[in-house]
């Protein structure tokens, strides 16, 4: 290509213009200038797909095309952040210059102003059902919707839960709304019952989302969840569930007591079975004359061959019932999936195959040290190369599988590629490898490596394939004050994301932060950005699942009320 020729293409169907410079060194024909909105009053990010190619660029130079600006019109770093104060075209342009070559890439950005709307109150559907959300409608509009059915009009059709809202010519509306969808509920206590004295029995109208009212012979109850205990000596018991969206259910029952002594009577422990494995669960009570089980056997003993929660009811003497209920669960189709890898000389490799409290037969070709054969253990240690093989049982179940090993000369080392932080932003680099030993440049040897600085760090590992040294750089860098949370956290104790909370603090005051649970309750508040929800509720464990969460405050920068909301998944 001939020095300071101009090239003019189509890049998503923007016209963009590079002129390069000099010819020694080759940029790619294609790239482009990138941004993440186009609001006006909104501190828009901008990057070029350059910077994929070009990491660390000799010199970089912008223009926003926005002289009432003053200083803050240009900048000279990879992904500068400008906001334009009014609406209209702005002409933006990039220069790189890398080992002598330079590129210019040349872009027009159309600056809108933010579409005030309000989608109205949140919405409640039962499953099945769907909805239309309509934005404003406005001549030769562009819509995009943050949901993933690339609906390009200024209405979208709804069938599942989430939190709505819309980009108008590229910039959100001031609103969003949420759209919960819950299951049709099946609300049913059951037959009535006359239980024998000491019987426990816990009635249940659990239903997602839903509003529960219990009655004890008329008498509204301080209970409001979806199951309720049953004491003596009990009566007539009603349930009103409210369900938004679907509407009011209702179910009664008749638990009485006798002063007849329940005799002993259990279906045994919460049982773990195997893939398609037939189990026999049997309702053995001193005196029983009749048998009522969920599945609607009469029988003394049925036959279980998939996943449920099962109970019984016993007639004891044709008088008082007993009841006891055991949850079968089955272990999934889980197999060991060893594949044939190799190893440096003088490493060691680590088998694991871990399927619970069982015995391990490993067999080794050429055997391995005696103690190695007979460990009867999950994990083996394999150090030589040769040909491997595991039997596992673990109650009814038997699993094999093998695994060829041989010996590699190759060292493999990486700590990941340079990286860009916000200020105030947690990050930590984390060593892949199969050395036997490493070291980083302070002298410790995590496998975590927490950063609180930009700077470079490096790593030096050694096996019996060698020596080799990794290196990233990290940069800090200003971000704009727009709250970031997480859409998931694990709160099992393991030291990663154990709390939820923004991911980085910026410049805000009147924090507020609410979580709800599904029912609709808020089960943590806070008002200090450091401080966030360990999933507990009410000194418990909160239960797995999707919650919903609030937040408001100022940005500091331009004194604006900012009100946030969306959903996170608990995972243990």
């Amino acid at each position: 290509m001939k020095k300071n020729q101009l090239l003019t293409f189509m890049v998503r169907g923007i016209t963009v213009m590079a002129i390069l410079l000099s010819g020694n060194y080759s940029f790619a024909q294609m790239d482009s200038i990138t941004y993440n909105s186009t609001c006006s009053n909104y501190k828009i990010q901008f990057g070029s797909t350059v910077f994929n190619t070009i990491e660390f660029a000799d010199n970089i130079s912008w223009n926003f095309g926005d002289p009432s600006s003053g200083y803050y019109n240009t900048a000279s770093t990879p992904t500068p952040t400008h906001a334009f104060s009014a609406s209209g075209a702005y002409f933006i342009t990039l220069t790189v210059v890398s080992a002598g070559d330079s590129v210019t890439l040349k872009d027009t950005i159309n600056i809108v102003n933010p579409v005030t709307y309000n989608f109205g109150p949140d919405l409640y559907l039962c499953n099945g059902a769907d909805t239309t959300l309509n934005a404003p409608q406005i001549p030769n509009a562009t819509y995009e919707w943050n949901d993933d059915s690339l609906t390009k009009t200024n209405f979208l059709k709804v069938m599942k839960t989430g939190i709505y809202t819309v980009l108008i010519n590229g910039c959100a509306v001031s609103d969003s709304i949420g759209v919960y969808y819950s299951d049709t509920p099946k609300i049913d206590l059951g037959k009535d019952h006359l239980l024998c004295a000491g019987e426990i029995l816990t009635l249940n109208a659990a239903s997602q989302n839903g509003i529960y009212t219990w009655k004890l012979n008329g008498t509204i109850l301080p209970d409001t969840l979806g199951q309720l205990p049953v004491i003596a000596p009990g009566g007539h018991y009603t349930v009103n569930v409210i369900v938004p969206g679907c509407g009011v259910y209702a179910d009664s029952v008749n638990i009485t007591f006798s002063s007849l002594t329940a005799p002993a009577f259990s279906l045994g422990p919460d049982t773990l079975l195997c893939p398609k494995q037939i189990y026999t669960l049997s309702a053995n009570v001193s005196g029983a004359t009749a048998y009522d089980w969920s599945t609607g056997a009469k029988t003394q003993s049925i036959t279980v061959t998939q996943q449920n929660v099962y109970w019984a009811f016993v007639k004891v003497n044709n008088n008082c019932e007993v009841v006891d209920t055991i949850e079968i669960d089955y272990r999934d189709d889980k197999k060991l999936n060893f594949h044939d890898t190799a190893i440096c000389q003088g490493a060691t490799l680590v088998l694991d195959a871990d399927f619970g409290t069982g015995t391990y037969n490993w067999i080794a070709d050429p055997a391995q040290r005696n103690d190695q054969n007979q460990t009867g253990q999950s994990t083996y240690y394999v150090y030589n190369p040769g040909l491997y093989k595991v039997i596992a049982a673990v109650g009814n179940c038997v699993y094999t599988d093998s695994i060829r090993v041989g010996i590699n000369d190759s060292l493999v080392l990486n700590i990941g590629r340079d990286t860009s932080l916000c200020i105030g932003e947690e990050f930590i680099l984390h060593v892949q490898t199969n050395a036997n030993s490493f070291t980083w440049q302070d002298g410790t040897s995590a496998f975590d490596y927490p950063i609180t600085n930009a700077g470079v760090y490096s790593v030096i590992g050694q096996n019996g394939c060698g020596t080799d040294t990794a290196s990233v750089k990290i940069d800090y860098r200003h971000c704009e004050c727009e709250l970031t949370l997480p859409n998931a956290f694990t709160p099992n104790g393991d030291g990663l994301n154990e709390t939820f909370r923004p991911l980085h603090p910026c410049d805000m005051s009147d924090y507020n932060l609410k979580i709800f649970n599904r029912y609709g309750q808020l089960i943590f508040e806070s008002a200090n950005p450091a401080q966030g929800w360990d999933g507990t509720y009410k000194g418990a464990k909160a239960v797995d699942g999707t919650y919903v969460w609030m937040s408001s405050y100022v940005n500091t920068n331009n004194n604006q009320h900012m009100n946030k909301k969306g959903t996170l998944v608990l995972v243990r």
